[in-house]
Order: C-alpha cells, then sequence, then structure tokens
C-alpha cells in the first residue's frame, strides 16, 4: 500500500471513529463509542505508517542519487546498500508495528538486498574500485 493511501485510508477511519463516538455518546452505547476510539486509534496508525513510508522513501531517494553521483564504484555499492538496509528496517519496522506481514516481509527483503549490496562494495573497493 502507498503512502498516500495509508493517509487517505487513515483520515476516513479518523472521520468514521468520531462519527461513531459521536452517535454513541447521543444514544447512550459505550460499546459505539468504545468502537469508535478503536477505529480513530487505527486510522491514527495508518497516517502514521504513512508518514513512516514518506520519510523511509525520501531517504532512500536521497542515499540512491548520492550513489548514483558517485558511479557505480565499490562506494556507490556500499551507499545503496546502506540506503536499502535502512529502508528496509524502516519497513520492517512498520510492519511489525501494524501487524502487515506483507510489509515486514518486504522491509526483509529491502535489508538482504542492502546487505548484498555493502557486500558487493567492499568486494570492489578491495579489487581497488
Amino acid at each position: 500500500m502507498s503512502s498516500t493511501t495509508d493517509k487517505i485510508k487513515g483520515y476516513a477511519n479518523e472521520a468514521v471513529g468520531s462519527v461513531k463516538q459521536g452517535i454513541g455518546k447521543a444514544v447512550g452505547s459505550e460499546k459505539l463509542q468504545a468502537e469508535g476510539v478503536a477505529q480513530e486509534m487505527k486510522g491514527e496508525a495508518q497516517k502514521t505508517m504513512g508518514e513512516v513510508k514518506d520519510t523511509a522513501s525520501d531517504a532512500y531517494e536521497a542515499a540512491k542519487d548520492k550513489a548514483s553521483e558517485l558511479s557505480t564504484s565499490g562506494a556507490a555499492d556500499t551507499v545503496r546498500g546502506y540506503a536499502n538496509e535502512l529502508a528496509g528496517k524502516a519497513k520492517r519496522a512498520v510492519g511489525k508495528a501494524t501487524g502487515s506481514a506483507e510489509l515486514e516481509q518486504d522491509g526483509n527483503e529491502q535489508e538482504a538486498l542492502g546487505d548484498a549490496q555493502k557486500a558487493a562494495g567492499r568486494v570492489k573497493r578491495s579489487a581497488g574500485g
């Protein structure tokens, strides 16, 4: 799910949760009020996940741009590796925090890619590249 989709769903869940709370209060239903609070909190978590994805994506893109400037040297591979490792860790943490196994797996895969890129960079640098 994209960061924009997460944010939109977050805002929608916050709004629906708020409405549920209001209706629950008006009709005297503690259950409906509690459901509203829970849905509002879910919305806040979704918005936060969208913001974290944006931040991780921005960091990844900045590192990738810097790596492109360095050409295809071992240093560039190392920078790309650290960027992917960082983005992967962020995705994994958000996936774990939100219960998204898919996002957690994406994070694991991106982190592994970063490890491989760092290893390739070490090999190139030791060979003089």
